[in-house]
């Protein structure tokens, strides 16, 4: 059965296609006007025509060149990064090391390292990138506009119909949009009018039950369910008489029972049913919504659609994060390891190879890029700007002479060196070899004849054969791939490897400060304990703040301000509610009196959100968001009395300017002597206090606009 909104329509002249769709419950099922229209040219050389299909992967954001095509591994260390080089399998030819699968497949790709808009403007340089013009308002971002140029993908369904489905051109899984949700311009048809915008499926590929019925339908509306599809064009019809009376639609009906075969239409339901796919093609596109959005558009040109564009997907609560996407402003090395680099390697390659092992590879054309690159020199927060001087692009696939590097940046990667090439050559290629001539015209609403491209296509990066059959072993280590299910904490439950370390530098780990090592007695520190339960809470593990941690007796002095923690990094921060928790049990070998007397009076213990004061990371200087004093409850010997403690904090970047994620946040529990003078351990009778910690929860609530 598919949902259809019931609700009162309020009509008002000027109502757009997407408007009328949303009205008609199109929109919610991600369906918009397919259209009819003439064949493409006959080929006039070896390559034009050569793609049947084109997939383009939109890294919104802005990769960086230094870190993904383009490394610099002499320049300084502020320019080159803290990341390696790595042969690929093109001799002489570098990638980062943080491509390593992508480092093995060079020979399927033409690398472009000398793109360039010169604009810094995320809507400016990427509607160049998108539309082949450059943006009428320089240096700006801007929203989109009636008078805009057609994206790629517009051209491409109207020039390049499909012959076996009702759309030609895919956008998956979300537009782009700039903080605070505004859409980039350049992703509809423009001038061409809104009938030509490509068809936007606003998806989760990884959910469970995701299926072409329900795409982007909200949960709370009001909805009629209607048993079959004559039912359901009988409703839409009802939708559209409403709205003809009032002049706005045209042939919007026509067109209206056309898109509705998208769902009889069993090619086109099966292309969306990724449940069809067999696990192991799954996991290795990835398991984020990312890599499963890149599988999705390898089946929805499997059959029969013309382009797919996929978008780099938004993250819970990145609206008003002031690195989103690939807009590494801030931690860029953090976000690039953990976030960025290993989905898009992991997605690239399975769809390289995904497309060679069908057959597809020689006749579709892959494009990567972003809509500008980042700067050449790090930032005070480890990160790098806005960069439209140069810029990497890859190119694979149908009519591609795969295996080279055209152009490059000088020393520095801030500028291009040789061979500067702009975006209207790389539509006018994408356009060639799709069998569309980059010189075509097209009418604007006042019948003005239009090119769909100024450029030309790129003769040194077209061909039937690779630049070189010369092939070498790459470099860089291949893991397996990852779950891509990592929370803002790992270890939670301090069972994996080793459950705390010394070094607070070292991210997705619990770190200690001072930690316990043999030979350093029964002084104030912290351990990890092998213990079953009734000591640990779950499983094995679990870890002890205290003093007489080696013998059972305590020893040493500790004075005023003196301070025990375990803390670890968040892992890539977003904007929102953090809400940190652990589970505590205290013990004093059984001497209640103790533990309440010197333990509990002498000492504090606090739960702690914090964020840190510089780019150093030292967890000497944290500024604290949120602190809990708490006392863990006593337990007698060899067992334990666990109890859960939890604080949490608003964690602002955009917001207020407060920019809380600067530098990183962190989470804590620090205990410290609070009570005046110095205190000898050994004094008070030797004996051990601690307290006992086990299975730490986080939970994020993100912001949401």
């Amino acid at each position: 059965m598919f949902p259809i909104l019931d609700s009162n329509v309020r009509l008002c002249d000027g109502f757009t296609r997407r408007e009328w769709l949303r009205v008609g419950g199109l929109s919610c099922l991600g369906l918009s006007l397919p259209n009819l229209l003439a064949a493409a040219p006959a080929s006039q050389s070896n390559t034009f025509g050569r793609a049947k299909s084109c997939i383009i992967l939109f890294l919104a954001g802005g990769p960086p060149q230094h870190e993904t095509f383009d490394p610099k591994p002499d320049a300084a260390a502020e320019i080159r990064g803290e990341f390696r080089p790595i042969a690929t399998n093109i001799p002489g030819v570098q990638f980062c090391e943080l491509l390593p699968r992508t480092a093995r497949m060079a020979d399927r790709l033409a690398i472009i390292r000398s793109m360039s808009t010169n604009e810094n403007a995320h809507s400016a340089s990427s509607y160049w990138m998108t539309t082949g013009y450059p943006s009428p308002i320089r240096g700006a971002d801007f929203p989109p506009r009636p008078d805009d140029w057609p994206c790629i993908a517009s051209i491409v369904q109207k020039f390049r119909p499909s012959d076996r489905l009702p759309f030609s051109s895919v956008v998956v899984p979300e537009p782009v949009v700039n903080n605070p949700n505004i859409p980039f311009p350049g992703q509809n048809g423009g001038l061409m009018g809104r009938s030509w915008d490509p068809q936007f499926f606003r998806c989760d590929p990884t959910a469970a039950d995701f299926k072409m019925d329900s795409l982007g339908l909200p949960g709370d509306v009001p909805a009629l369910r209607l048993a079959g599809r004559r039912s359901l064009l009988h409703e839409v019809d009802r939708h559209v008489a409403a709205i003809e009376r009032f002049g706005a639609t045209d042939n919007y009906g026509r067109f209206a029972r056309q898109a509705f075969d998208v769902l009889a239409s069993n090619i086109a339901r099966n292309a969306f049913d990724l449940g069809r796919e067999k696990k192991q093609a799954r996991e290795r596109y990835g398991r984020h919504k990312f890599g499963q959005s890149v599988l999705l558009a390898r089946r929805l040109i499997e059959a029969g659609v013309r382009l797919v564009h996929v978008n780099w997907p938004r993250e819970p609560g990145d609206g008003s994060s002031g690195n989103p996407l690939w807009d590494t402003h801030m931690d860029n090395a953090g976000r690039l390891k953990d976030v960025l680099c290993p989905p898009f390697d992991v997605a690239l390659t399975a769809l390289l190879e995904d497309l060679e092992v069908r057959g597809l590879l020689a006749e579709t054309l892959v494009v990567v890029m972003g809509e500008f690159g980042r700067t050449p020199r790090i930032n005070f927060r480890g990160g790098r700007d806005h960069w439209g001087h140069v810029f990497s692009v890859a190119l694979a696939g149908a009519g591609i002479r795969a295996a080279q590097v055209y152009g490059s940046s000088d020393r520095n990667g801030a500028y291009p060196a040789t061979n500067p090439v702009q975006p209207q050559d790389l539509t006018a290629t994408i356009y060639h070899l799709l069998g569309i001539r980059h010189d075509t015209e097209y009418h604007n609403p006042e019948k003005r004849p239009l090119r769909i491209t100024t450029g030309s296509p790129i003769n040194e990066v077209i061909g039937l054969a690779p630049a070189t059959v010369a092939r070498t072993t790459p470099g860089g280590k291949v893991e397996a791939i990852p779950s891509f299910d990592e929370g803002p904490l790992a270890n939670l439950s301090f069972e994996e490897g080793t459950p705390i370390q010394g070094d607070f530098m070292k991210p997705a780990a619990w770190s200690a400060q001072p930690l316990w090592r043999p030979g350093r007695g029964d002084e104030l520190s912290v351990a990890a304990v092998a213990a079953e339960s009734p000591l640990s809470r779950t499983g094995g593990h679990h870890l002890v703040i205290g003093y007489g941690l080696a013998t059972g007796h305590g020893r040493g002095k500790v004075a005023q301000g003196g301070w025990v923690m375990i803390a670890q990094r968040i892992r890539n921060p977003r904007p929102g509610r953090y809400t940190f928790a652990i589970y505590a049990s205290g013990d004093a070998n059984g001497d209640q009196g103790h533990y309440q007397r010197v333990w509990s009076e002498q000492f504090s213990r606090r739960l702690v959100i914090y964020r840190y004061a510089d780019s150093h990371k030292s967890i000497n200087h944290i500024i604290e968001m949120a602190s809990l004093p708490f006392d863990a409850p006593f337990a007698g010997p060899q067992t334990a009395n666990y109890a859960k403690f939890e604080v949490s904090a608003v964690v602002k970047d955009q917001q207020d300017n407060a920019q809380h994620l600067d530098h990183g946040i962190g989470v804590a529990v620090i205990v410290a002597k609070t009570a005046p003078g110095v205190l000898d351990l050994a004094a008070t009778g030797g004996h051990q206090a601690l307290i006992r910690i086990d299975d730490a929860e986080i939970r994020f609530d993100p912001w949401t606009f």
